[in-house]
């Protein structure tokens, strides 16, 4: 079974700090407490995936703690993986991890989807820096025996 989990941050757990300040202005030392551990169990949230090739489906999940929120979804036949540049503007949300370039004003970041056949093309992975997409695709295309397409240059090359 693959499983790719990254931490994921999210402002909900810093209104529960702005919220635990408040209440202890105000000397509610009940509600300031009941929004830091609310804050503090929030904080530690995670996104993933998990790709089951012997039940042919996959699971995308946020998991808070011991939590999973998804559900399984079949696969369709894998085709290849592909690796992915983004090019993100000032008008668009950025993804994190973000790989700020050293000479041009525009950021990158780079994706990792999963080829598939059928109507829904693509299955998206994961995000993050060049170096660690390229190690992720490669653990994917070795965990399911498919090929590897680096699609970040004009080049676009198979790496595996």
């Amino acid at each position: 079974m693959y499983i790719y989990e990254r931490y994921n941050f999210r402002m909900f757990p810093l209104l529960m700090a702005l919220m635990t300040f408040i209440f202890l202005v105000h000397s509610e030392f009940i509600g300031a407490s009941v929004s830091l551990v609310l804050g503090i169990l929030l904080s530690f949230t995670y996104q993933g995936i998990k790709i089951d090739t012997e039940k042919q489906q996959y699971l995308k999940f946020d998991r808070f703690l011991r939590i999973k929120i998804g559900q399984w979804q079949p696969l369709s036949t894998p085709s290849y993986v592909t690796i992915v540049r983004i090019n993100l503007s000032s008008k668009r949300s950025m993804p994190s991890p973000l790989v700020l370039p050293e000479n041009t004003k525009r950021a990158r970041s780079y994706k990792v989807n999963l080829v598939v056949e059928g109507d829904e093309r693509y299955i998206s992975i994961c995000r993050g820096s060049l170096e660690k997409m390229i190690e992720e695709a490669l653990r994917l295309g070795k965990h399911l025996d498919i090929q590897v397409l680096d699609y970040t240059t004009s080049e676009k090359k198979w790496i595996r």
